[in-house]
């Protein structure tokens, strides 16, 4: 199967066609039971450091039937005092040889509209997350 094939196998073609469009580079493979999409040098909002960082997205199986939970980066982000972002101080997901950053947010499950939500969707929450700063 072509790596494209792969690619669409995995996420739905608005997904890649959103990520395509917001001109990410990015890559997606499965691994440990999700569909992992990293996000290379995603900008983060003033306030961090560093300014880019890998974004590590684990999409359950079923998706986007099923809400997903978390996100995770690389390098490690801290704020530019020197401190963690809230709930995101540990180091607990190995992927693709690094030790990632969890962030621990949750988006409600119950807000989730299953075939309306997408990736789009959930990344406009992550983003919403990054401008408070915290």
């Amino acid at each position: 199967m072509t790596a494209a094939g792969i690619l669409e196998e995995l996420l739905a073609e608005e997904d890649v066609q959103h990520l395509k469009d917001k001109g990410y580079i990015f890559e997606v493979e499965r691994a440990a039971g999700f569909i992992c999409v990293v996000i290379r040098n995603f900008p983060l909002p003033a306030g961090y450091n560093p300014q880019t960082t890998d974004f590590l997205l684990r999409l359950p199986p079923n998706f986007p039937m099923a809400c997903p939970d978390m996100f995770w980066t690389f390098p490690h982000v801290r704020l530019a005092n020197g401190a963690y972002p809230k709930a995101a101080d540990v180091f607990d997901v190995p992927f693709q040889g690094r030790q990632w950053q969890r962030w621990s947010r949750h988006p409600e499950a119950s807000s989730w509209r299953p075939g309306t939500d997408n990736l789009k969707t959930f990344l406009g929450t992550i983003r919403r997350e990054l401008q408070k700063g915290i």
